[in-house]
């Protein structure tokens, strides 16, 4: 399991200084991040702060600051670098700022669920990836949560094949990864802000956009969507993410507890959003939605010349080998 491997990692296989004794007075970590204080993310995030706090004797406090308090996502991430922050919350699209390679974990259709895309982190190819964002960036991986798979909505037609997509506009973040996606599939890309998302939606300035299940609940758009394609085309993690300095300056047995303690809350918060996302389907259908199920292989089979543009990026054997984990 990827958590277990994780742990390896982060306590004796990353070539880090010797270990050092745990300070005399506690360690202030600030993780910063920009989901809403009432998601269930941060409030996990919380209690494994608190529970860490206990396990250490307080050698180890970390603060959470939800909803960009203390920055957008960019500017949480810079902070690990420059000392301002110690931990962030965020997946592989920001991180592929910082390392482009990381963005092959957002290739479209490469998961097929999230117990695949531990998998695939925990790969010797997934692994590789993790290392060089420690080494190039000073950014490291702890665990890795389940943010959600990305279905399509839209209001021109039910979606059952490829060719229902052609000429759909279709909100997507301002993402390469996620423009090229859009027009393997014959849709017009038109990049959004999510806070315009909805008005947009509603004035037909685009026809549809694509978020997990959770996000299109929470967010409404079944007020303004007709239809809900289950294409299952991304499935995104999130993670707790530790600048090396502050690591560096931690126990081996507080990292462990560390560690320890975000795999735990992470396992219950990931099986939370993987239970809801099931109960939401029924949900969005009897709000009005009409639900479709298309088969996955067209879909991701229209992707190959994506893939093949991203392989400079990604490095000429890394999608290959994350394509083999089963």
């Amino acid at each position: 399991m990827i958590r277990s491997k994780t742990l390896t990692l982060a306590t004796t296989a990353l070539g880090l200084a010797l270990a050092f004794a745990a300070p005399a007075n506690a360690a202030e970590w600030k993780l910063g991040h920009i989901l809403p204080p009432d998601h269930p993310g941060n409030r996990a995030l919380e209690a494994a702060a608190a529970e860490i706090a206990e396990k250490t004797d307080g050698r180890i406090e970390i603060t959470v600051f939800p909803a960009g308090q203390i920055g957008g996502a960019k500017e949480i991430l810079t902070g690990l670098q420059l000392g301002t922050t110690e931990m962030a919350f965020d997946g592989a699209g920001i991180l592929s700022q910082w390392l482009p390679a990381l963005s092959v974990l957002e290739a479209p259709y490469l998961a097929k669920d999230f117990a695949h895309l531990e998998r695939l982190i925990d790969s010797e190819a997934g692994q590789a990836l993790m290392e060089e964002l420690r080494q190039s960036a000073g950014m490291l991986v702890l665990d890795v949560w389940y943010y959600g798979t990305r279905q399509i909505t839209n209001n021109v037609r039910p979606i059952e094949t490829v060719e229902d997509l052609k000429g759909i506009k279709l909100r997507v973040p301002e993402v390469d990864l996620s423009l090229e996606f859009a027009k393997a599939l014959g849709m017009t890309p038109t990049p959004m802000a999510f806070p315009e998302l909805y008005l947009g939606l509603q004035t037909g300035v685009v026809d549809g956009q694509e978020n997990p299940l959770p996000t299109i609940n929470a967010a409404k758009f079944y007020e303004v969507q007709d239809n809900l394609a289950l294409s299952n085309h991304l499935v995104q993690f999130v993670a707790p993410i530790v600048s090396q300095a502050a690591w560096n300056g931690a126990s081996e047995a507080d990292r462990a507890i560390v560690v320890e303690t975000f795999a735990k809350y992470g396992s219950d918060y990931s099986a939370g959003v993987i239970e809801n996302e099931k109960k939401l389907v029924d949900e969005l259908a009897a709000k009005g939605m009409t639900v479709t199920r298309p088969d996955r292989a067209p879909f991701a089979a229209a992707m190959t010349p994506v893939y093949d543009d991203f392989k400079e990026i990604w490095g000429a054997d890394v999608y290959e080998s994350l394509v083999a984990v089963d």
